[in-house]
């Protein structure tokens, strides 16, 4: 009996794999997507994974990238947190994309099915959301954890909902159990503002209750979900304390230098980031008609384009698809549209009329603010406030990619007012509201498809680079638009003759869920194939191709030292990992690196200052040659992985701290802050005896030295502290440290012959994952009461 009632619930959820899979199939055939920052992913953490399958260790500290930095946004695993099986269970245990894809839209159709929607207008509310194109855009561009974190989203949403509606125990299990998965993807950026449209609907839960005079209910419910919030942070407490601990020292972090202008010029001047280079990423007015016309600002900037129709093929006599910058709006560049589909946006539009709950005003204003925020410098009156008062704001960058998150509420309203129509009692009010919404998506869609191409320039920030065939790109740019206009424009013709023969009873509701099913499903797959499609994916003997090393790195690889760092000038050396796949280097990628380094390589690195390039061990520059093959060079001047001084110079601030590295010998010298006078009170350093590196492993690196007086040891090694993890040990024992040269470790040690021993063991991680263990077994057991208490009530 209970098998036979689920039916209806299960086939959906089966359409659901099988549409996923046969999108995905090439996954299924042994290939990969070519993601950009996977590929970076796995030049910043191959250290960390080589020691994990070698030595079977899981390191929290890596060499590989700017001189060193913890492996919490890299590699560090979450061992100890059981919701990671939740998350492979609600992924069919099927691989990404398909199974990423497969658990935000099982979930989506789960938060629409408790929303009391049909099981057919519920699938089309998954596919709407899952295929959604900004989420192909985020896939193939590597942003793996992005897409985790919002495909968790529906879980949590879910979850709030029906506590609100006083199902406590799975609404507290949904909720839990899905924030727990949203921490445990690791995007905090989308995490915040998830938690920013999730405020929304609590302050009008909040409004409509105290109205209604249900307080019980209303504390019972806020109190469930603050508990529930605790325990879902808990249950990522060895990533969420680490990261909140490292944020600290990051660009994201508190200010360390002292603006000498009237407006900070670094983040290094400010607390968190600063703005210019927080809103670099915020879109136009332009930009936001890509959300309902796919290719209005050109789609993206390396978009696919059919050279036989092309005006910019033609020119160049390239008769076969190609890659063309057709993007013209405000972004620097884009991999693709944040296109919510025209199909949901004019059911969006359409919800705003004729939905009555009090969910349509949420959604409106999540709506709003959201595509407000996206725009950034653009609405700086707007995002400045938020930026100077919203806290942890200022923690992010790139507003634009909130749009991501507004892609989750566009389809709840747009079922939501499909749904309502279906339950009408009098079909004949909706006629108004559906003539309303075609005239604003259609009547918008019509105006840019015949007088587009007079009511913009069509001109692009990178424009001056394509001189010579501006004129074409433009035209294309100009047929783009026309052409998406006026397939959106179809498109809403099609939806609103289907509603309106449904409204006058020339067709059923079958034949209506069926074509919006179709239209909506169409509608999406034929803009999302541009961004993500079969010829995204190569063979893994192809893909492996990006790890190769080139004959320089290999002669490098050759030196038998343990430790050294390389800096490669044949790349953009400060924004690419590629290197730090085979070497540990002084650059890499990452959107988080240690605000000392970044000031550092602002200050001293940038100018060639030698000094502090010696004083990191840079023991190798590689350099282009004339024939194109990169050559390497020995510097014999670099210090080695530890040195005695003969003289301390002592600084009273920051700025004072790094302007000293511009005109000091780092072999002679060291530069401490005054912090640290105590520390080297009385100590007059002769620089006598040797000091070397007896073993290299990242996480612990052993020492040996003799001397014949007291010293002060140097070490090429990155500060991180104090109190972060870093323990330094003479002879088994500990001993305090301190920070040098701006950046660098500095420790006091006696006379005689000793061993040293640095060891990194953040107490904040291993505590972490205790904590991780507890809140994840709560609430997965929390989630395995609620699912027999479910079918139990079911059954009944």
């Amino acid at each position: 009996m209970l098998l036979k009632k689920m039916i209806p619930y299960v086939w959906p959820v089966l359409a659901i794999i099988i549409l996923n899979i046969f999108y995905f199939f090439p996954q299924f055939e042994g290939k990969v997507v070519r993601q950009g920052d996977i590929i970076q992913y796995k030049g910043m953490s191959k250290e960390a994974l080589d020691f994990k399958t070698k030595e079977d260790q899981d390191i929290l500290w890596t060499n590989s990238m700017f001189g060193g930095m913890p492996t919490y946004q890299l590699s560090a695993p979450s061992n100890s947190n059981l919701l990671r099986y939740v998350k492979m269970a609600g992924s069919f245990f099927l691989d990404s994309p398909a199974g990423v894809f497969i658990l935000g839209m099982v979930g989506f159709y789960i938060m629409l099915l408790l929303l009391g929607v049909h099981p057919l207008f519920s699938l089309l509310g998954a596919l709407l959301f899952g295929f959604s194109t900004n989420n192909f855009v985020l896939y193939e561009a590597g942003h793996n954890t992005k897409v985790s974190t919002i495909m968790s989203s529906p879980l949590v949403i879910s979850g709030m909902l029906l506590i609100f509606k006083s199902r406590y125990l799975v609404g507290a299990a949904l909720f839990g159990v899905g924030l727990g998965i949203n921490f445990l993807s690791n995007h905090p950026q989308m995490t915040y503002y998830l938690g920013l449209c999730l405020g929304l609907l609590v302050v009008i839960e909040i409004y409509h209750n105290l109205k209604d005079k249900n307080t019980t209910h209303l504390l019972k419910a806020l109190s469930i979900l603050g508990i529930i919030t605790i325990v879902g942070l808990g249950s990522s407490a060895s990533k969420l304390w680490t990261t909140y601990e490292y944020a600290k020292d990051t660009m994201r972090g508190e200010p360390i230098l002292k603006s000498e202008n009237s407006t900070p010029q670094s983040s290094s001047e400010t607390k968190g980031l600063e703005w210019s280079y927080a809103m670099q990423w915020s879109n136009g007015l332009n930009d936001l008609l890509a959300s309902f016309i796919p290719k209005a600002v050109g789609g993206s900037s390396q978009e696919w384009i059919e050279g036989r129709q092309s005006a910019l093929g033609k020119a160049i006599g390239q008769r076969n698809e190609f890659q063309a910058p057709t993007y013209w709006g405000a972004l620097p560049f884009t991999s693709g549209p944040a296109y919510f589909g025209i199909v949901a946006m004019f059911l969006f539009v359409l919800g705003l009329f004729v939905v009555k709950n009090r969910y349509k005003w949420w959604l409106l204003s999540v709506f709003i603010l959201t595509m407000l925020m996206s725009m950034g410098k653009h609405f700086e009156f707007f995002n400045r406030l938020l930026f100077d008062y919203l806290p942890f704001y200022n923690k992010f960058r790139a507003p634009s990619s909130i749009l991501s998150v507004t892609a989750i509420f566009v389809p709840i309203l747009s079922i939501l007012a499909v749904s309502e129509i279906l339950k009408s009692e009098d079909k004949t009010k909706i006629i108004k509201p559906v003539y309303y919404s075609t005239g604003i998506i259609g009547g918008l869609s019509l105006v840019l498809w015949w007088f587009g191409s007079s009511l913009f320039d069509f001109s692009g920030g990178s424009d001056a680079q394509l001189a010579q065939v501006i004129d074409q790109v433009i035209e294309d740019r100009e047929n783009m638009l026309a052409a998406s206009a006026r397939r959106s424009f179809v498109f809403v013709l099609l939806v609103a003759s289907v509603l309106w023969a449904f409204i006058n009873d020339k067709v059923n509701k079958s034949l209506l869920m069926g074509t919006l099913m179709v239209l909506g499903l169409v509608d999406m797959v034929q803009v999302g194939k541009d961004y993500l499609d079969k010829r995204d994916f190569v063979s893994k003997s192809v893909y492996n191709q990006n790890f190769q090393p080139r004959a320089v790195d290999t002669k490098i690889m050759q030196d038998t030292d343990p430790h050294f760092r390389v800096y490669d000038a044949t790349i953009n050396t400060f924004n690419s990992a590629s290197s730090s796949y085979f070497h540990k280097t002084i650059g890499g990628y990452h959107a988080a690196k240690l605000q000392r380094f970044q000031d550092v390589i602002d200050k001293h690195i940038s100018q060639n200052n030698e000094g502090v390039l010696n004083m990191l061990n840079t023991k190798y520059y590689i350099f282009p040659t004339e024939n194109g093959e990169p050559t390497a060079q020995l510097n014999p001047a670099a210090l080695g992985n530890a040195w005695f001084v003969n003289g301390i110079r002592v600084v009273t601030d920051a700025n004072e701290e790094i302007n000293a590295l511009s005109d000091f010998d780092p072999s002679g010298t060291a530069v401490v802050h005054e912090e640290f006078k105590d520390y080297i009170s009385g100590l007059s350093p002769e620089k006598n005896g040797q000091i070397s590196l007896k073993s290299y492993n990242p996480d612990r690196m052993e020492y040996t030295y003799e001397t014949s007086g007291d010293q002060l040891a140097v070490f090429s090694e990155v500060w991180y502290g104090p109190d972060k993890g870093w323990n330094a040990y003479i002879d088994g024992t500990p001993v305090d440290h301190i920070r040098v040269n701006y950046l660098l470790r500095g420790l006091k040690v006696p006379s005689g012959r000793h061993d040293i021993v640095f060891e990194f063991k953040p107490e904040s991680y291993y505590m972490g994952e205790k904590i991780s263990l507890l809140c994840s077994l709560l609430l997965v057991s929390l989630l395995g009461i609620a699912l027999v208490k479910e079918i139990k009530n079911s059954a009944l």
